[in-house]
């Protein structure tokens, strides 16, 4: 184990495995991963651990080996990083990190739970067909898209009062995850 974190401390660009230390970004890589050391997940700009980087702001200030993109783009002083920044502005921009994802991901759960609820409150005494066309009309005043129409199907049934086939979908869910991560790891074990 102490020699594969070893390699890990080593990892670097092209660039400066090519001593072309002047065409370094610094940013290697995007993803991340668990980070062992601090015990949770990490996403954004993996860097290059090369020493030519040490004067670097981004290095300075954190001891890391990813850090979100953003600090990336906005701090990092090395001389290839310009056409990186370049490349991605020509993309469409910086991605998201994972917090902001996180983020929109709490608000659209929010809006759904506020959208199920104000159709709750005005469902009493309607048909299904009605009950259908003010959840989505919910759904739609907070900017969110229809579910598939078997969830759909079944929040509307849970608003008129039945929840066995919201518990059903659910279910059938929890079963479909279960079986990927039992794939993922068959997928790792195979690899071991």
């Amino acid at each position: 184990m102490a020699d594969r974190w070893a390699e890990f401390h080593e990892f670097g660009s092209r660039e400066c495995a090519r001593d072309a230390h002047r065409d370094c970004p610094h940013f290697v890589t995007a993803g991340g991963g668990f980070n062992p050391r601090r015990l949770r997940l990490e996403f954004g700009a993996g860097l290059c651990n090369c020493s030519c980087h040490s004067s670097c702001p981004v290095t300075i200030t954190t001891k890391r080996f990813t850090v979100p993109v953003k600090e990336w783009y906005a701090s990092c002083t090395c001389p290839g990083a310009g056409e990186r920044r370049q490349r991605l502005d020509d993309a469409g921009g910086i991605p998201p990190d994972f917090a902001e994802l996180r983020e929109q991901a709490e608000q659209r759960s929010r809006a759904r739970r506020e959208a199920y609820e104000a159709a709750r409150a005005r469902a009493a005494g309607k048909s299904r067909a009605e009950i259908r066309g003010i959840y989505l009309a919910e759904l739609s005043a907070r900017g969110l898209r229809a579910p598939t129409e078997r969830v759909l199907d079944a929040v509307v049934e849970r608003i008129a009062g039945n929840p066995f086939p919201a518990a059903r979908v659910l279910g059938e869910s929890l079963v479909q995850m279960g079986k990927g991560f039992y794939e993922l790891s068959r997928l790792f074990r195979q690899r071991s």
